[in-house]
């Protein structure tokens, strides 16, 4: 069973807890058991990402700790950039509006996803636009359509680090930061267990869940449409509107 002892967040009067700092319990409580453990710790029903040590940044104050906390949780964003419009300027407006966001650069990566022969002399550019925003971006070249799955694995492999993953269409209707927005408090102020974040044309996709189901379909679209299907009118589908 998770608890909050030890945590630098639990507040203790008499040896036993009777409040949470962070303000968190209230989201991960367990729904079935009394409000203290036998221990004299809150019990949660899942782990708490705010938890830590009883003495970190001790000498600070309980609102630059909490407030620290939330800065490491930020979730990292993967998006690939499909460059599947007819017209280039699609492609820059998506990236002007990446540029755009009012979120932690460092938490952004970017895959430009596009054909050799239709854009290779024009992708360092915008490549290099981003990066002068300290905006963590690559691209993968498709040389071959007929390699979906080698070429998609590649994709996978630069945003292995990313909290949620969106293949967005060059074309997409999105707003990028009320997005991004709405992930960073779910996920990380509430701490609630969405695994989609839906907006207009747009899924962010937990990176757990497309780990474990990208093999059955070896297509991320494929794979895309299945997940709406099975989180639609469940607790796991968060629509942004």
């Amino acid at each position: 069973m998770y608890n909050c002892k030890d945590c630098c967040f639990a507040k203790i009067e008499n040896q036993k807890q009777v409040e949470c700092l962070a303000d968190k319990y209230k989201y991960l409580k367990c729904k079935d058991s009394e409000k203290n453990s036998t221990d004299n710790f809150f019990e949660l029903d899942r782990l708490c990402l705010y938890k830590r040590k009883h003495d970190w940044e001790k000498e600070d104050t309980n609102e630059n700790r909490l407030e620290v906390a939330r800065k490491q949780l930020f979730p990292n964003i993967g998006i690939c950039l499909d460059d599947d419009s007819e017209d280039p300027d699609d492609l820059e407006n998506i990236i002007n509006k990446v540029i755009n966001i009012d979120y932690p650069k460092n938490k952004i990566k970017v895959i430009i996803y596009s054909r050799f022969n239709k854009a290779g002399a024009r992708i360092p550019g915008l490549l290099s636009k981003m990066r002068l925003q300290n905006i963590n971006c690559w691209s993968v070249f498709v040389v071959d359509e007929n390699f979906v799955t080698e070429n998609e694995t590649s994709v996978f492999k630069k945003l292995t680090e990313a909290t949620f993953l969106a293949k967005l269409s060059s074309k997409t209707k999105v707003d990028l930061q009320k997005t991004v927005n709405k992930i960073n408090e779910i996920s990380n102020d509430e701490l609630r267990p969405v695994l989609v974040f839906k907006n207009e044309d747009a899924l962010f996709l937990s990176k757990s869940l497309v780990s474990r189901s990208y093999l059955d379909y070896l297509n991320y679209s494929k794979m895309e449409k299945a997940i709406l299907n099975k989180v639609t009118n469940t607790e796991y589908l968060y629509n942004i509107t």
